[in-house]
């Protein structure tokens, strides 16, 4: 924005705030949209009815008539509009009906009359100034129907032309602007241009809304036109809204490769976390330095247990705190005064309890920063590094197993789906987990940022319940440059997806903030890969790991058993999966090859006498069918002509594969055993039809995010 006109806004947003004013008046905002080439009705405010009619005469009827005012925030609640006003009786006549609804005294300024927009298709554009992501932008299905479909994306600002169209393409309500039902195709290259306009506005007014709905937006073959417009004073000014803190990497290596630990709060005691930890450390595979801290021991396990960080011998690379968290800030100062980096804090008992507690934890985090000591926790399990053996998990080794090194990494807020993720992964292998807590200073974008640059790393998982307000943009940063510029997935799991209705109140988009719907557009810009539970989330994750990004949607499935598949189907749709007619030439392959009563078209049915090499060979037709882009066998272990070939025929197969393979299989011991063996060899195999599907719909959307950034 020019400086004249922002100081324009200044200028506006400071008087009314001060008249005690919420929201900017609809003329004076159509005047700024008017002056960024959108298109509004012609219109003028009026304090006299007859005036008002007459204006109506002039630029013909049918109009609509408003309530101006910046303290109104709902004009239809107290019947301040008025649509489809045909002559100047119905005019004088809602004229009056306003003027008595409208509130006295400061803030009213008129009836606005404007020239009703022919019928079209209604879209709504929104603006917020979300939590967690800052300025955003909204688009939906539109009018009255807004709240009831919420048929709406999002997009952080500022968004390009691209992502814009994007957005239309997403809206569940866009064949209502190709012409549904033999109406005339809209003017969407208007609508892209006006909400275009409305973004870069967003942009530049962004220090002083909270919220702005441009609902509806009328789209006709002719073009747009925003027929009302409302935006919602920030509650404060906002300054530097696209401002966010950058990803902070230094140290983050000490907690994956400490060359020595001290714990704090070590113990003798079985079943004692101070005791599970210090024995993961000393008795299994890691290889560093252990020093337990205990005043009370001479040693645990063998080792030589110390009083205090001061006596140790050494500066520990990385400390790990079990004793009572309102010791932590005195700890930090020893730990300054050693001249260490890295602490672990696995005990609880901070801000989730409030008060003093939360004190506790605001004083580690200011501490953090001022001492240059990362931290990772409160309130978590820690870290795990398949290639060095660090594990500070309280989980004993007998009742919880850990990966060999391996492609995926994996960050979480919560430590139960932590050790879910270890035993799932235990035949893919893990290069780093990390459990973070309560997060007073290593966080999420933090940790993603290390793990873009981690060589061991191929892909990232990422289970997320809430962002810290302010800390978005952080997040999507990081993702953003770990996909484009390391080419590593991310794959997120968003957890926390009921509508937050109670904060509605002010504005249609308004009623979103911090919502999952932000969560996903966001998201989706960004080019992380989303999912709808954990499982899934392993399933996508462990998928792109293995196999190349799929060229689109297109999927081929092949079983010894046809039940499975027709279930996959049913998943398909909501998914965005298509299941494709293969070529001609590939049927005809098939029919030469197999018996009368195999199935060869998609889905292929090679029965219950299918052998390893059957599988082979239809897999292999597949990979050469152009319109296939992921192959989906199903595995009936269960049917013994179906030998243990297959992992050596399909590890064979893998090794140059073109196209994503991702199978499927349900069962007991020998099911198991035989996925294993395939996840060995790199064919990942699902234990379900919904986490197979997921997986599927992950690798398309990975391809996609690949081909849109080349």
């Amino acid at each position: 924005m020019a400086a004249k006109s922002k100081t324009e806004i200044l200028k506006e947003y400071e008087k009314i705030k001060k008249a005690g004013g919420a929201v900017f008046p609809e003329p004076l905002v159509k005047k700024w949209l008017d002056a960024r080439g959108i298109a509004t009705p012609k219109g003028k405010v009026f304090a006299d009815a007859g005036e008002a009619a007459a204006f109506a005469e002039k630029i013909k009827y049918p109009v609509v008539l408003k309530i101006v005012s910046d303290r109104v925030l709902h004009k239809t609640e107290i019947g301040g509009v008025a649509v489809g006003i045909s002559n100047g009786r119905e005019l004088k006549a809602a004229f009056s009906r306003m003027k008595t609804a409208a509130p006295k005294g400061p803030g009213y300024a008129g009836i606005l009359v404007e020239k009703q927009v022919p019928a079209g298709v209604e879209i709504i554009a929104g603006l917020q100034n979300d939590p967690h992501f800052g300025p955003v932008l909204m688009l939906g299905i539109g009018g009255i129907f807004t709240d009831l479909l919420k048929d709406v994306v999002f997009a952080a600002l500022p968004v390009t032309r691209k992502e814009v169209e994007g957005m239309i393409s997403r809206l569940k309500g866009r064949s209502l602007l190709d012409g549904f039902r033999g109406a005339e195709k809209a003017d969407v290259k208007s609508l892209v241009d006006t909400v275009m306009n409305i973004a870069r506005f967003g942009e530049e007014a962004a220090e002083f809304f909270e919220s702005a709905d441009f609902n509806p937006i009328i789209v006709t073959p002719k073009g747009a036109h925003v027929v009302d417009a409302k935006i919602a004073l920030a509650k404060e000014r906002k300054t530097n809204p696209f401002a966010f803190e950058k990803p902070r990497t230094k140290h983050l290596q000490g907690f994956f490769a400490p060359k020595s630990v001290a714990v704090i709060g070590a113990s003798a005691g079985e079943g004692k976390i101070g005791n599970v930890i210090v024995d993961s450390l000393v008795n299994y595979e890691y290889k560093g330095r252990v020093y337990p801290i205990n005043p009370n021991r001479k040693e645990i396990y063998g080792v030589k247990c110390y009083p205090s960080l001061r006596d140790l011998p050494e500066t520990p690379e990385l400390v790990v705190i079990v004793v009572d968290l309102g010791r932590t800030p005195e700890l930090m100062k020893d730990l300054a005064a050693m001249g260490a980096h890295n602490m672990l804090i696995v005990a609880g008992g901070g801000k989730e309890l409030g008060g003093e507690r939360e004190e506790i934890e605001k004083e580690i985090a200011r501490l953090s920063r001022e001492m240059d000591i990362r931290i990772i926790g409160p309130n978590c399990i820690g870290a795990f590094d398949g290639r060095t053996r660090f594990d500070s998990f309280f989980h004993h080794q007998d009742r919880m197993l850990r990966p060999h090194a391996g492609p995926l990494s994996f960050i979480t807020q919560s430590g139960t789906w932590g050790c879910a993720y270890i035993e799932a992964a235990c035949v893919v292998g893990v290069s780093k987990m990390v459990s973070y807590g309560n997060r007073v200073d290593v966080d999420e974008g933090d940790l993603i940022a290390y793990l873009a640059e981690d060589p061991d790393t191929k892909a990232i998982g990422s289970y997320i319940e809430g962002l810290a307000n302010g800390k978005g943009r952080k997040y999507i940063n990081a993702a953003n440059i770990a996909v484009k510029k390391h080419g590593k997935p991310v794959v997120a799991f968003k957890t926390g997806r009921n509508a937050r209705s109670a904060q509605a109140a002010v504005s249609h988009t308004g009623a979103y903030g911090g919502s999952y719907q932000v969560y996903e557009g966001v998201f989706r810009q960004a080019g992380i890969v989303t999912v709808d539970s954990f499982h899934e989330l392993y399933a996508a994750s462990k998928t792109i790991a293995l196999q190349p990004p799929a060229a689109g949607p297109r999927c081929a499935m092949l079983s010894n058993g046809a039940g499975p598949m027709v279930n996959a189907l049913d998943l398909f749709p909501q998914k965005g999966l298509e299941l494709v007619r293969l070529k001609r030439e590939s049927v005809k392959k098939m029919k030469d090859k197999f018996s009368f009563f195999y199935i060869v078209e998609n889905p292929v049915d090679v029965t219950g006498s299918a052998s390893a090499e059957d599988y082979e060979f239809v897999i292999r037709t597949l990979m050469d069918d152009d319109n296939v882009d992921i192959i989906m066998p199903f595995f009936v272990f269960q049917d013994t002509p179906l030998d243990e070939s297959i992992v050596e025929r399909l590890e064979a197969i893998n090794r140059d594969a073109r196209k994503p393979i991702l199978g499927c299989a349900s069962g007991g011991p020998y099911t198991v055993k035989m996925s294993s063996a395939l996840e060995s060899v790199g064919v990942p195999v699902m234990p379900d039809v919904a986490q197979w599907v997921a997986a599927a719909s992950a690798i398309a959307q990975w391809g996609a995010i690949r081909k849109r950034g080349k």
